[in-house]
């Protein structure tokens, strides 16, 4: 049998996470350090943090959040939001992500995932696809929606 793995993820948006549903209805949840170092004392096996607003304002997830939850954590994370060139992926491993989830990055440029693949190991990447069942027939999203 396969072992069970606790994986949190939490959505950023305006440096605070936050949660709704479909990303609707998004309320304050809370500091993301705080809520890291809380996941890390139960036990969690790894956290993933993903900043919904990134590629929709058209920027990269913050360096300093990764700087900030590599300094606290002592389980693996993921970091995404925004990712767009390999010096982004770069900066983020360099801060401390363990991993890194591109999403819109993924459909408009695939030759990133391969780049990071290639520099950093295809353990380090990670593809977050938005997807919604229309009609019949399920569609991708990018670019929050």
């Amino acid at each position: 049998m396969l072992a069970k793995r606790i994986i949190a993820c939490l959505d950023i948006k305006a440096g605070r996470v936050v949660k709704g549903t479909g990303f609707l209805g998004l309320r304050d949840a809370g500091n993301p350090i705080e809520l890291a170092q809380s996941y890390n004392k139960q036990s969690a096996d790894e956290l993933v943090f993903l900043d919904i607003a990134a590629s929709l304002e058209n920027r990269g997830t913050t360096i300093e959040l990764a700087t900030k939850l590599a300094r606290e954590l002592f389980i693996p994370f993921t970091i995404g939001g925004g990712i767009s060139s390999l010096d982004h992926i770069a900066d983020l491993v360099t801060a401390g992500a363990d991993k890194i989830s591109v999403n819109s990055s993924a459909l408009k440029n695939p030759d990133l995932i391969t780049e990071g693949a290639k520099h950093f190991g295809s353990q380090c990447m990670v593809i977050a696809i938005d997807a919604k069942k229309t009609g019949n027939h399920w569609e991708v999203f990018s670019h929050g929606g």
